[in-house]
């Protein structure tokens, strides 16, 4: 057999042994999703009064953002992503409760407050451009309601009134069914992906505090 022959039948074989251990594979994850599924999933106790996020920072520096323009401090970008990280799987009706620690020690009350204030205003900023993103949804899906029910209104008198004008009838109809489509997908999707990204802001805005080993 010839050297070019062997290695195209290496690789045959190498392909099948590949496809074998892919359906094992694929046979496992389906297993394994149904196992899942079989799972109640808690990322919190429900026993308890609050849902704790635990922080743990090596040193103090890594409280503060490392780089920034202004003048005062502000939180670490880190420890905000951490903690929406988490919030994220916590029910809005239950209260978050924040435990930040040291290696071994605890955070004095003084340096507890100041991270607390420093979260607060971090999220004050995202929380005003939200309140003013579901105002503006709200003026705008009303306004593309109102546009929909004159194009519709419109298309009617066109249909009774003058058959012969049938294309200007078609886009008046087709506009009319658009500006409602909008305005629904602002206050069934829009209005409500924005209004829950708002509160859960505001879950950990109003967040308590404590620092226990």
């Amino acid at each position: 057999m010839k050297p070019d022959e062997i290695k195209e039948l290496h690789q045959k074989e190498v392909e099948k042994t590949r496809e074998k251990q892919l359906d094992q594979q694929i046979s496992k994850f389906k297993k394994a999703d149904k196992e899942v599924l079989k799972i109640k999933y808690e990322e919190y106790d429900e026993e308890e009064d609050y849902a704790v996020i635990d922080l743990e920072i090596s040193q103090e520096s890594d409280i503060y953002q490392k780089f920034t323009m202004l003048s005062r401090r502000r939180i670490s970008q880190e420890i905000m992503n951490h903690l929406e990280e988490y919030a994220k799987y916590v029910p809005l009706y239950k209260p978050l409760l924040i435990n930040i620690t040291m290696p071994n020690q605890t955070i004095a009350p003084d340096m507890l407050q100041t991270i607390e204030l420093m979260v607060e205003r971090s999220l004050i900023k995202r929380i005003i451009d939200l309140t003013v993103t579901i105002k503006q949804i709200k003026i705008l899906s009303t306004l593309m309601v109102l546009f929909g029910l004159t194009a519709m209104m419109i298309s009617i008198l066109l249909s009774e009134r003058y058959l012969n004008i049938f294309i200007f009838n078609e886009v008046f109809s087709i506009a009319s069914w658009v500006f409602i489509w909008k305005s629904v997908e602002g206050f069934l999707f829009d209005l409500r992906k924005t209004t829950e990204q708002k509160y859960k802001l505001l879950q950990i805005y109003s967040a308590d505090y404590v620092s226990k080993l």
